[in-house]
């Protein structure tokens, strides 16, 4: 039996309209993760701009080499304000290199994604850069092949160039899904600017806006909302344990590569969309709000 699923379609400012409607949620045919790297980055952004139209539901993660400025040792994380959260997060994105982003692409929110892109960038060289060093032997124990980036990698640059060109971004018809996603957009927001970020959280939360527009949803923000609504305490926690309470199986790749973990949110996203969130609107309080930025209205 084919269970109900939630569909949303992007809606004025920046909601998300559920319709009911008979979807399979779940995965018939392995998903293939298309690897990026400077030889064939043209051709697979070719294919991304072709795409977007038809699969308008994107999925984002990435992978940097850890965080190397912290809060003041007495100081837990938890009791920072937003804007001193930024100007954490600020000081370690201008002072780290980007290593890898995920991209998963799907027809509607009830969908599973149709394509998964891994875009492996050139910039980072732990023997001369700023990272933190559990961070680095985590990603290389989950399998990226640093030296492999250094040779092969897509330059940051090229990069801001095809995805300011992409149909990605700049693009009201684009709704953008992520898990905990303020380092996230942060470097993506870095790099589209090719400068440090603005020294003051509202002014970027107006670049996440005009590049990735209102229908921005980030899950661990929404898990927030589940378990402040519904007492779901199986919900906080990270992207796996999210999952796993919702027993949604990682679809593809393994866990700490940006492709993989994309695809992962993605496919949380819409099993907590469809049991959170069934009401027409009931998500539209989530839009454009990320999980430690939030700001009051």
């Amino acid at each position: 039996m084919p269970s109900v699923e939630v569909e949303v379609q992007v809606g004025g400012a920046g909601g998300w309209r559920p319709k009911q409607q008979q979807k399979h949620r779940h995965h018939h045919h392995p998903l293939e993760i298309r690897q990026v790297w400077a030889d064939n980055v043209d051709r697979e952004f070719k294919l991304i701009r072709a795409a977007i139209e038809r699969f308008p539901y994107v999925s984002m993660d990435t992978e940097f080499p850890g965080v190397i400025h912290h809060p003041p040792p007495a100081v837990h994380h938890s009791t920072l304000t937003a804007p001193q959260r930024y100007a954490l997060l600020k000081s370690n994105v201008d002072a780290l290199h980007l290593i890898q982003v995920g991209l998963a692409l799907a027809p509607s929110p009830g969908s599973p994604p149709a394509l998964a892109f891994q875009i492996n960038l050139r910039g980072f060289d732990p023997r001369v850069h700023r990272h933190a060093p559990d961070s680095v032997r985590l990603l290389a124990a989950s399998g990226l092949d640093l030296a492999a980036h250094r040779a092969r990698g897509v330059p940051a640059r090229a990069f801001a160039a095809l995805l300011a060109s992409s149909g990605l971004i700049c693009n009201p018809a684009v709704a953008w899904v992520t898990f905990s996603s303020a380092y996230d957009f942060a470097y993506l927001v870095k790099l589209l600017m090719g400068r440090k970020l603005p020294r003051a959280l509202p002014d970027f939360l107006r670049y996440v806006r005009v590049y990735f527009g209102a229908a921005v949803y980030d899950v661990k923000h929404m898990a927030r909302v589940a378990c402040a609504s519904h007492g779901e305490v199986a919900l906080l926690g990270g992207l796996e344990r999210v999952a796993a309470a919702l027993r949604v199986r990682r679809a593809a790749g393994q866990g700490h590569q940006a492709a993989s973990d994309s695809v992962l949110t993605w496919d949380t996203f819409r099993e907590m969309a469809r049991i959170y969130f069934p009401k027409e609107g009931s998500l539209e309080p989530c839009a454009g709000v990320l999980y430690g930025l939030e700001l009051p209205n």
